[in-house]
Order: structure tokens, then sequence, then C-alpha cells
């Protein structure tokens, strides 16, 4: 087996380069897990001395995964420091959640709380219909990331304005 590593931050000096990359442990990578074809989110735990990587996917060790299945992802520091923390209501389960977080962060604001009443429900109705830009954004996101990858409230937040933008365009 590799080194094993305790703590979700990468230990200084612990590289391998894959795919074009370098990945360390406890970098966020996707990888093939199965036969599907799809990617799915996963950390790296442990380098193999035989070039492989045990890698921890959805709370589970997976062991001896090739490096030619692994591929680095990157994110921003903001949501890298987001999850890395791992602070409770900070990561997001299930397109609805995803998505009440997004209604949330834009009907929360001081902005939205001087508006009346009535303005505040044609304002609400028009974030509901945001839902399908939504959507292809998270897909995105989940393309970007692999399948079982977490969101954090920052990544809602920096999809706000992708999520107006392709909103705008469906419109036009």
């Amino acid at each position: 087996a590799g080194e094993a590593v305790g703590a979700k931050r990468p230990r200084e000096g612990e590289e391998e380069d894959v795919a074009g990359g370098s990945l360390r442990v406890g970098a966020l990578v996707k990888a093939r897990l199965d036969a599907s074809g799809r990617s799915f989110s996963a950390s790296v735990h442990a380098r193999n001395e035989d070039g492989t990587f045990d890698l921890s996917c959805d709370g589970s060790l997976v062991e001896g995964v090739p490096a030619a299945l692994v591929e680095p992802v990157a994110v921003g520091a903001a949501v890298a420091d987001s999850l890395l923390r791992d602070e409770p209501g900070g990561h997001i389960e299930g397109t609805s959640a995803f998505f009440d977080a997004f209604t949330a962060a834009l009907t929360s604001g001081p902005k939205f709380r001087t508006l009346t009443a009535a303005q505040q429900a044609v304002a609400s109705e028009k974030v509901q219909s945001l839902r399908p830009a939504f959507e292809e954004e998270l897909a995105a996101l989940r393309a970007t990331r692999g399948q079982g990858a977490s969101v954090t409230v920052v990544d809602i937040r920096e999809m706000m304005p992708r999520v107006m933008a392709r909103a705008a365009r469906a419109a036009t």
C-alpha cells in the first residue's frame, strides 16, 4: 500500500505527475471507477509504489486505481477552503437542496428585503424560473468534478452570474 494521510490537506512535497498535472495526497480528482465511463469525485488518499492511487470516494476507500483513470480537478481557493473546513451546512446534497440554497442566496440580501411583499413575490417567481439554467450549470459542475462531487455554498454563489447569463441567453 502507499502513504496514507489522515488530513485532507496535501502534504508538502507529495506530488506525482499524472495526466499532465501534479497530484498530491489530499488533491481533488475525478476518476473512472467502473465500466459506465462516468467520472466520480474523489480525493487522493495515498500514492502507491506501483503508480496507482488509493482514492477516498463517497466515504469509501478505493485502492489501486490506475493513474490513467485519475484526472485532477481544479477548484478556486474559496471553494477549496470551504471543502477543507467541512463545516456543517457548508456542503449541499441534491439538486433541490442546491436550488434552495441558490434561491436563498438571491432572496436573502438587503436589496431584496427593501422590496414590497408584491415585488418580493414577483422576484421570487422570477428566481424560480431560473431552475432550468441552474440545473444546466450544476450539470456542468458535475461534468467538471465528477459524479458525487461536493457542492459548497461558495460554489452556489459563484454559479449565480453564470446562471443569470444562461437564463438571459435562453430568453432571447
